[in-house]
């Protein structure tokens, strides 16, 4: 992205934050998506984040020296509407935080009329406690970085009515939640398997959802290129038909708000069946990466739902970094897309029930209903019958399938 504005990122390193580099490298990269050229980053070592000024005047003051101009400082973490003005104050420029940052990119990228909404959703409720009195100093918001979607004026002009349109928002996305109840609901019901994509941002899911499915969906190298749910048939080597989910991308320090604001879209994957947790086996930042994504896993009460991880980019760097317990494989886009199926197949069958049945000779038909229902792994013919074994999901599916019709034949 061709860059319009520069900044500087400011970040405490605190005994409560262990990977403030990695967050600072990150910081820069979410900053350079959305035009900002980043001159220099400063971590300052503390007991604790100051109250006033976040990094303490001082510092502030050293740092001003360093530069003629710049058009924003970047603040690591979420900073209250206080620290904010004080470092606006020391040193006369745009002051923005990381939420905001990540606020601006998710309005960005926001396709679908329900993620506009939940990404406008987010954007309110952050900034309703900062429009109270001296608040964020939004004339100074340059290209609405932060505020992008509700717009400036609109928030200057109408901040009275935020609340009414908080509300109506969220009824709203209560309709599309009430609507993809309905589709859970449905699902169920039939008995069909699912399966979701998780990770960390930019790993690559979205073009290993396109491989694994024959789609064509938005696959960009950049930062949350999904935000709005997609799900699509997939159908294993063995002919074993099943649904998979792609999701928005994990980040460390993920805002609050927007955790909430998308909580039924991330309640998508918490439906699952199975999740395949996919890792950029590139990033410099890998285990960092993989220990945020499973925090959000626990906190959104998935750590029992049974995951693959698949370490993708292996073909830019195949050496093997990280090995967790959980079962993984090491894959690339350059793969076969039917080898990468049947690890996931073989997977599936371990939490899958073994079974052996036979069907009549003239009921093909169920045959080719187990084949897409089951995972059938063996076929073999006599005289009167067919004789199948494989591994079926929980809730008897051969059962019921061998015996529709028996009373009437």
């Amino acid at each position: 992205m061709e860059m319009t504005h520069t900044g500087i990122i400011l970040a405490t390193n605190t005994v409560q934050n262990k990977d403030v580099e990695s967050e600072a490298r990150e910081l820069k990269e979410l900053s350079e998506s959305i035009g900002i050229e980043i001159i220099g980053t400063h971590i300052q070592n503390r007991t604790m984040i100051d109250r006033k000024s976040y990094v303490g005047s001082g510092f502030l003051e050293e740092v001003k020296m360093q530069y003629e101009d710049i058009d924003y400082a970047i603040v690591n973490d979420e900073i209250l509407a206080s620290q904010n003005r004080k470092i606006e104050n020391i040193l006369d420029t745009s002051v923005i935080d990381r939420t905001q940052v990540i606020l601006d990119i998710f309005s960005l990228r926001a396709q679908s009329k329900a993620g506009k909404l939940q990404v406008e959703l987010a954007q309110l409720e952050y900034l309703v406690p900062r429009l109270k009195g001296q608040g964020i100093n939004l004339s100074r918001l340059g290209a609405g970085i932060g505020t992008r979607g509700p717009g400036e004026t609109k928030l200057e002009t109408d901040r009275r009515h935020i609340n009414s349109r908080i509300s109506d928002i969220k009824k709203q996305l209560a309709v599309v939640e009430e609507h993809r109840l309905r589709y859970r609901d449905k699902r169920r019901s039939n008995q069909v398997t699912k399966v979701s994509l998780i990770g960390y941002t930019n790993a690559g899911k979205s073009t290993l959802f396109n491989k694994l499915t024959n789609a064509e969906t938005m696959q960009e190298d950049k930062l949350f290129a999904t935000l709005d749910p997609l799900t699509r048939e997939m159908v294993l080597p063995s002919g074993f038909q099943c649904i998979i989910s792609d999701t928005v991308g994990f980040i460390q320090k993920l805002p609050t708000t927007l955790i909430e604001s998308f909580k039924s879209t991330l309640e998508e994957a918490a439906d699952s069946d199975f999740i395949i947790h996919v890792i950029d086996n590139n990033a410099p930042d890998i285990v960092s990466q993989y220990d945020t994504v499973l925090d959000l896993i626990d906190s959104l009460d998935m750590k029992d739902i049974p995951q693959l991880i698949l370490f993708n980019k292996t073909d830019l760097n195949d050496k093997k970094r990280l090995l967790p317990m959980k079962p993984h494989k090491f894959v690339n886009m350059n793969m076969p897309a039917q080898d990468i199926l049947m690890d996931i197949e073989n997977f599936m069958t371990k939490t899958f029930d073994a079974y052996n049945t036979s069907i009549p000779l003239a009921r093909q038909d169920k045959l080719y209903r187990l084949k897409r229902q089951t995972i059938v792994k063996d076929v073999e013919l006599d005289e009167a019958s067919v004789n199948v074994s494989g591994y079926e999901p929980a809730g008897n599916f051969v059962e019921r399938i061998v015996k529709k019709d028996d009373d009437s034949e």
